[in-house]
């Protein structure tokens, strides 16, 4: 199975199997990133895994698993985003070895021996002691027709990216994202929080957008599209409705190739 097979049946994993992982897979976890698609390459990022035992998370709505895993990152523009778009990847990673996982939005580290970088989220994951995938049909998300807003062309491209950008998992299923589609860019937006937690939401909307953008990377590389992440200042400006401008993936053709 590939990451892009993956997107269509994942699911949130809350019931482990009590049992080690081979040392390797964990070595991968703690190393992931080197090869992976992300928007910053330029932002410093860490991975760390602890154990349930080691009592090391606080908060609400914790799953209980043999395994977690903190990603660490430096603190920079897009920085959510970026920490969101490698996280899902290695959800989708672990997903292809038979690994379930689970974010922890409303969990946080009690220790951190990080003094430079900042945790961002942690992911529980582990051997599943419940069924690990679901069907397409199975997934409660909006239609793409709720999401998008279209400014143009809509072709096979847009398509391709949007359904899978459409089955990212979101905090309580969310779907805090809106997309405005031209004929060669899909402008990413998410929605402004309100006043009451307006950090903890805005922190966790951009991180899902990061979500939202490595499903439309994945798929590229899947299906051979060229695209490419942007923030446009020409759209940093414009309101649309309730939600804030995130970036742009910009879809190019053969004229537009270096």
């Amino acid at each position: 199975m590939t990451r892009y097979e993956a997107i269509f049946r994942r699911k949130s994993v809350r019931k482990y199997r009590w049992e080690e992982l081979d040392p390797r897979l964990l070595d991968a976890v703690e190393h992931f990133g080197g090869d992976e698609t992300c928007i910053c390459p330029d932002i410093a990022v860490r991975w760390k895994i602890f154990r349930y035992s080691d009592r090391n998370m606080k908060g609400p709505f914790q799953v209980k698993a043999p395994y977690y895993v903190a990603l660490y990152s430096e603190v920079k523009e897009n920085y959510l985003v970026n920490a969101g778009c490698l996280m899902e990847q290695l959800s989708l990673y672990l997903h292809t070895k038979g690994i379930g996982s689970c974010y922890q939005g409303g969990a946080s580290l009690r220790r951190s021996e990080e003094t430079e970088l900042v945790p961002v989220m942690i992911m529980a994951f582990g051997r599943p002691a419940e069924p690990l995938e679901r069907n397409r049909e199975d997934f409660r998300r909006l239609e793409l027709k709720k999401l998008v807003k279209i400014h143009g062309t809509f072709g096979k491209i847009q398509r391709k990216l949007l359904e899978a950008a459409r089955l990212a998992p979101s905090a309580i299923n969310l779907q805090p994202w809106r997309f405005v589609v031209t004929e060669n860019r899909i402008h990413i937006f998410a929605s402004k929080p309100a006043h009451i937690g307006y950090q903890f939401r805005k922190t966790m909307n951009l991180f899902g957008a990061g979500i939202v953008l490595s499903h439309m990377l994945i798929t590229a590389e899947e299906l051979w599209f060229d695209v490419e992440y942007q923030k446009l200042d020409s759209i940093l400006e414009k309101d649309f409705q309730n939600y804030f401008y995130v970036g742009s993936l910009l879809i190019l053709d053969e004229s537009e190739k270096v």
